[in-house]
């Protein structure tokens, strides 16, 4: 018999709440075996009785909320042997509030359907994860598995940051390597590529979590490093989730968007817009 990649699964449950719809997503990862792996900004023993009842070879520890989802990325690599591992899995919960719509790929993405997206394309189904599984058994120029709607190179989603992400490609000796990364950082990727920022980073180098800072932080330049160093490395970044409903909530979202818009601006000021006509602009007290 054939010996299955092994694999990692990182976890970070900042919203407790949401356990039991991450539940239900592993649950699509049938008999697969895998080493399940969580981290939580603060004790919850009810919680994680459910996991260990759930998943038998679970470990679970407090972190400090720094860094956003990537600080603790980085705590569980140092919690891990990655020669021990194949594949390395990477989820966590996300708000799905409705919030400023964010714009990538020329797709208009809403929180719900960003979560949705990114989970999705790894665990939303079990044949969907298996097919991820064979296309890094089959194809060794794989590296990186994530929504096919979110992996970007898009200049808008890093320009603000490229000097500082460059910089720490340079670092690693990779130059002028093109940037891309899956929006969201949720991925499925070789554990190879993980020790260059294992051996460079711990939790401490990361801010403490502020929720109203939307980029520009370390996590943010690490989300695109991530990505970027299976390109730096000759590897391919894809996504297997062709999904035609989801095309069309996209489409959907996209024409909403332009025919309405009430939102919650970064500078906190409500902005509403009619056929992208401000109609209405204040700031929020």
């Amino acid at each position: 018999m054939e010996k299955k990649q092994t694999l990692a699964v990182h976890l970070h449950l900042y919203y407790l709440e949401m356990w039991p719809e991450i539940k239900r997503l592993l649950a699509n990862m049938g008999d697969y075996p895998y080493d399940l792996y969580v981290t939580m900004v603060a004790e919850n023993s009810q919680i994680a009785e459910d996991i260990r009842e759930f998943h038998r070879n679970s470990t679970i520890w407090v972190v400090e909320n720094r860094g956003y989802d990537i600080g603790p990325f980085i705590d569980f690599l140092h919690h891990i042997d990655l020669n021990q591992y194949d594949l390395i899995m990477k989820l966590h919960t996300k708000n799905k509030n409705r919030g400023v719509d964010t714009h990538i790929n020329q797709y208009v993405f809403n929180r719900k359907l960003w979560v949705e997206n990114l989970t999705n394309s790894l665990i939303g189904t079990q044949k969907q994860f298996n097919v991820n599984i064979c296309n890094f058994k089959e194809n060794p120029e794989l590296g990186m598995i994530g929504s096919r709607y979110l992996i970007t190179s898009d200049e808008k989603c890093y320009k603000n940051i490229q000097s500082k992400v460059e910089n720490i490609l340079e670092d690693f000796c990779y130059h002028s390597v093109p940037i891309k990364f899956v929006a969201g950082t949720m991925f499925m990727c070789r554990s190879s590529l993980l020790k260059q920022l294992k051996d460079r980073y711990t939790i401490k180098d990361f801010e403490p979590t502020n929720g109203n800072i939307k980029d520009g932080t370390l996590a943010h330049i690490i989300e695109r490093v991530i990505g970027t160093l299976a390109v730096a490395n000759g590897y391919q970044i894809r996504g297997f989730d062709h999904n035609y409903p989801m095309e069309i909530k996209l489409f959907c979202e996209k024409a909403r968007h332009f025919i309405y818009q009430n939102k919650i601006t970064k500078h906190h000021n409500r902005l509403i817009k009619v056929f992208k006509l401000p109609i209405y602009h204040r700031r929020i007290l």
